[in-house]
């Protein structure tokens, strides 16, 4: 019996396991996936790697079901004492794009930044995508609570890899393909076409043209908050003519709990080409809270032991700030946001302050995570800018903590 019992021990893996494996140009790294933890960011990371959901090609607007990551680079890196990973996930080749669409963070207290994971790239709370980074022998607990882990790398072979595509430095490594394997009925059973994940598809509506006047789109789509229409635009159909019409850029907001919200016709541009060809796409993000204006919101954001209240005007473009230091300290003072966008679960905007107490230019990044009539309440990461004498802004991180907006 008991040599039985070994035997099936030996046989049996020990552990249910859904693992990947990247198949680099420096070899082959494999990752146990966290898929009963992170289900939605794991299920992603399958279906992009294996084509299986329709992604927005960043360069053209065009769905696409192709697996996402064959070709791709590890396209940053960074390599001292204090951080080791690499940075990939991109298919223009520097961070900027990802598959249309945002999902939520999957935080679990189990899963950490120690030496070799697989973790989410982000721009912010909740903005999750396509970007991915595996880290060295470095940990960076600092990371926790604001990038998703979803995998770790176990075998020393695979952290031999994970080195050398480090040490490669940016662009020096590719992704040629990534493979799945399934080591237990319970990650045989885990279904990532089933786990809440946002929709791409064609936008259904109708064209109206008025010529030299306006090209004008008109949904012809049940709406719900969180879907976001994007437009983009060729008048020759080169693969390198096709532009996104930013303009036409449309997210259904949260309004309140029970009232309905939609997106107006779009005016997609002013008709005076002689020929215009566009791919219209509509992507829903399932369970959004997140507002698509600023309009007559508070938002209060906490640093620390300190609060950052924003109170918006009507227009949602500037109106008074109030800095509390404590229960009987605070300072109030203008403001004027100059850029700000909302996206599935996500909403930033980069703010002016007229006061010296605190950065004069802010970069405020809000996670939307859940909502009644009145609040919605979720986490912000915050960047100073400062102004460069090329008339460029830098960015560097403030800190972050709860948010909270009233209205």
């Amino acid at each position: 019996m008991k040599f039985l019992f070994l035997l099936i021990a030996l046989v049996c893996p020990l552990k249910a396991e859904l693992l990947a494996h990247f198949h680099t140009t420096r070899g082959d790294v494999t990752v146990v996936l966290h898929h009963d933890k992170t289900p939605q960011t794991v299920a992603n990371f399958i279906a992009l790697a294996q084509g299986t959901r329709p992604w927005l090609d960043p360069r053209t607007g065009s769905i696409r079901m192709t697996p996402y990551y064959d070709g791709t680079k590890f396209h940053r890196m960074n390599n001292n004492a204090i951080y080791q990973f690499a940075q990939g996930g991109s298919r223009i080749g520097d961070g900027s794009d990802g598959p249309g669409y945002t999902f939520k963070d999957e935080f679990h207290p189990s899963l950490t930044h120690v030496p070799y994971v697989l973790s989410m790239g982000n721009r912010g709370p909740n903005s999750n995508g396509s970007g991915f980074f595996l880290t060295g022998s470095i940990a960076t607990p600092n990371y926790d609570g604001s990038y998703t882990v979803f995998g770790n790398v176990i075998e020393p072979a695979s952290r031999t890899v994970v080195d050398e595509i480090i040490a490669a430095g940016p662009d020096g490594t590719t992704v040629n393909h990534i493979t799945f394997s399934r080591t237990d009925p319970a990650a045989v059973a885990f279904n990532e076409q089933a786990q809440n994940l946002p929709t791409v598809a064609q936008a259904k509506g109708n064209l109206s043209v008025t010529a030299g006047v306006a090209a004008t789109w008109t949904l012809a789509e049940t709406q719900n908050a969180g879907d976001v229409f994007r437009a983009f635009r060729s008048t020759t159909l080169e693969a390198t003519s096709w532009q996104e019409l930013i303009g036409a850029y449309r997210h259904n907001g949260f309004a309140r709990l029970g009232l309905a919200s939609s997106i107006p016709p779009v005016n997609l541009d002013d008709a005076t080409a002689s020929k215009a060809f566009y791919n219209l796409t509509y992507v829903r993000h399932p369970g959004s809270v997140t507002p698509s204006t600023l309009s007559n919101r508070v938002i209060a954001m906490g640093f620390g032991s300190e609060t950052l209240v924003y109170a918006f005007d009507s227009e949602g473009d500037r109106g008074t700030a109030t800095l509390i230091s404590g229960p009987q300290t605070s300072s109030s003072f203008p403001f004027i946001i100059f850029e700000k966008a909302s996206e599935g679960h996500a909403f930033s905007f980069f703010v002016k302050n007229s006061t010296t107490q605190i950065p004069e230019l802010l970069l405020c990044r809000i996670g939307c995570d859940a909502a009644s009539n009145l609040l919605i309440a979720g986490r912000h990461f915050t960047y100073v800018g400062t102004s460069q004498p090329d008339l460029s802004i830098t960015l560097d991180p403030l800190g972050g903590g709860y948010c909270e907006m009233t209205r």
